[in-house]
């Protein structure tokens, strides 16, 4: 080995050791590189996914914890005006959860369109709209519910109420021969006529005024008790508003409602007017079988 190799040999060594360290430097810096690259690709990954759980989300909480969370987020101001919009709903709601009125959740509707909103402000309707059917009882209300919410909540209700109505209904002709029947038992009536009155009655009716099971000869001395000899005439007449159902099955028992006016021509002081609401209720063969009077006024 000459003196030159001998010189050069330290100079090699530490040429390749410095090239070693200049190797390491690189791969930790690419390391880091590639390091910051992947912590940067999992945190935006962790955004996506925080911000796809926004979609159709009532919850307030979330929005708050995603502006918390990424707060220098390409979506923040998109997340900060859903959030207000979100808020200003839920107040908006909070005033008219418990209303009773259609106007109120129609209006909602209109001003969100916020797929779980509108499907409590259809539940509401629907139940709105059901309450003001049985409140009117008509086969025409349950018809209008049923128009407007075929799948509602109450739909099967509504078809059994309705039928029940149809089947209640009592054909013109039937309720003329019931208004009729009311008519001349009233007609017997103001003239104590005991024969009159027992053409229209059973022989025990149900209820006459306020007696129960009141034999034909127990009608008669209630009437006849009506009666003093300050009483020179009575005359009643039946209003034109009756109001008259029947129930379902083979023996048909009819329910007539109306109101009636007395009239009475008497020598002394004393009452000389009364009007009362009527309810009689009839058999098949349209003998009245019960009968209250409840008095509205008198003079």
């Amino acid at each position: 080995m000459t003196e030159n190799n001998v010189q050069n040999e330290p100079q090699a060594k530490k040429s390749k050791k410095g090239l070693i360290i200049g190797i390491i430097v690189a791969l930790l810096a690419v390391g880091g590189a590639v390091a910051g690259a992947l912590m940067l690709t999992g945190n935006k990954g962790e955004e996506e996914t925080a911000y796809a759980l926004l979609e159709d989300n009532d919850n307030p909480a979330d929005y708050e914890q995603f502006l918390a969370d990424y707060p220098n987020s390409a979506y923040a101001f998109e997340v900060q005006k859903r959030l207000k919009l979100l808020n200003q709903m839920l107040s908006d709601w909070s005033n008219i959860a418990n209303s009773g009125n259609k106007a109120d959740f129609l209006r909602f509707k209109e001003m969100y369109a916020n797929a779980n909103y509108v499907k409590l402000c259809d539940l509401k309707l629907d139940s709105l709209d059901w309450i003001a059917a049985q409140r009117e009882n008509t086969a025409e209300a349950y018809e209008r519910y049923l128009a407007e919410h075929p799948e509602g909540t109450y739909a099967s209700e509504a078809s059994v109420a309705q039928g029940a109505l149809r089947d209640s209904e009592v054909p013109a002709e039937m309720q003329a021969l019931i208004q009729h029947a009311c008519e001349e038992f009233f007609a017997g009536f103001a003239e104590r006529d005991f024969d009159r009155v027992c053409q229209n009655i059973p022989t025990v009716m149900d209820r006459f005024l306020t007696k129960q099971k009141a034999t034909k000869a127990d009608v008669m001395q209630i009437i006849n008790g009506m009666f003093n000899e300050h009483i020179e005439s009575c005359t009643f007449t039946l209003n034109r508003d009756f109001e008259i159902t029947r129930s379902t099955g083979p023996d048909p028992v009819y329910t007539a409602r109306f109101s009636v006016d007395q009239n009475i021509q008497r020598d002394n002081e004393g009452k000389t007017f009364g009007s009362y609401r009527a309810t009689a209720v009839l058999d098949k063969n349209l003998l009245i079988t019960s009968l209250t009077l409840e008095e509205v006024s008198r003079r």
